[in-house]
């Protein structure tokens, strides 16, 4: 028996020797979707005494979702990191620890639960993620006296991340956890052997995202990428090539030793070597004493 497309297995249909990557069994939605209250706002706020956490909420242009945000803001700062998280990517589970870490970046942090996920309501699609992040850099400009806009997009959300990128005027793009394109992607995901007898079939939507093609023809702003050594899911070699064919002047390569898709901003370090990134923002090509490439030797534990 072979193993089809590891790690994508929930969003597969076989039909004989033909494996079919839908865009609605690839998305996670939540079956029922759960909104935080002010309980779980109070407790997030004693874990981040230097932020000011506020809720926020946003009606779709369309009228068809009601999305909810949470802003981390920060009273020294109106630089504003605008974080798109990865598939199924909570703001009430992993985000909240997540930016126990980002906060020491001392910047603002916005987050949003997409579409079908924690307290937004609706259907998650490719276009509407990307429709819905257009609203949410509007509806943020509009909210907040914002300096500096920076994109994070980690690892799915890095798709949106880029065409937001490509779409609009920003002061940074961050990449993290990100492949170049799909079709790259079910190339390294899929064995050798599989390729022998399986073909593989996606919908169309998955054609409209490719991150090599925008920051080699569409993006030239400051760019940090991040990768992770043992990341199993999306290898480092897609940050490598994100990296090789940016056209960027202010770039940066962080490939984190030791860690994996999850753990790759855990290490101290590599959040410093990113606060680094965010002040060379003003300063291109790179600043004094920020290396194009980082390679971090302490393992995480």
């Amino acid at each position: 028996m072979f193993k089809v497309l590891i790690l994508i297995a929930a969003s597969i249909y076989l039909t004989g020797c033909t494996a079919h990557i839908r865009e609605s069994e690839f998305i996670l939605q939540d079956k029922v979707t759960t909104d935080f209250n002010q309980t779980d706002l109070e407790k997030w706020q004693n874990s981040f005494p230097e932020h000011k956490l506020k809720t926020l909420e946003m009606v779709t242009n369309d009228k068809s979702a009601t999305l909810k945000g949470l802003l981390f803001d920060n009273p020294n700062s109106q630089d504003v990191i605008f974080y798109i998280p990865g598939n199924g990517m909570k703001i009430s589970d992993s985000a909240v620890k997540l930016f126990k870490k980002l906060v020491k970046l001392e910047t603002d942090i916005v987050i949003f639960d997409r579409r079908g996920l924690g307290g937004s309501d609706g259907q998650a699609t490719i276009a509407n993620l990307i429709s819905d992040s257009l609203e949410k850099i509007q509806f943020l400009r509009n909210s907040l006296n914002i300096e500096k806009l920076i994109i994070h997009g980690y690892s799915l959300g890095s798709f949106v991340a880029g065409e937001l990128a490509k779409r609009e005027k920003i002061d940074a793009l961050v990449l993290q956890g990100a492949a170049t394109n799909v079709d790259d992607w079910i190339d390294e995901k899929m064995p050798w052997y599989a390729k022998l007898f399986v073909s593989v079939k996606k919908d169309a939507a998955f054609d409209t995202i490719d991150n090599k093609t925008i920051v080699s023809q569409h993006y030239d702003g400051p760019l940090f990428i991040i990768g992770a050594e043992n990341d199993k899911k999306v290898p480092a070699k897609f940050s490598k090539i994100l990296f090789n064919v940016s056209t960027s002047e202010n770039k940066k390569l962080m490939v984190v030793k030791g860690a994996n898709h999850t753990s790759m901003l855990d290490n101290i370090d590599a959040i410093m070597i990113y606060k680094k990134f965010l002040k060379s923002i003003d300063n291109s090509p790179l600043s004094e004493g920020l290396q194009k490439y980082d390679y971090l030797y302490n393992r995480i534990r």
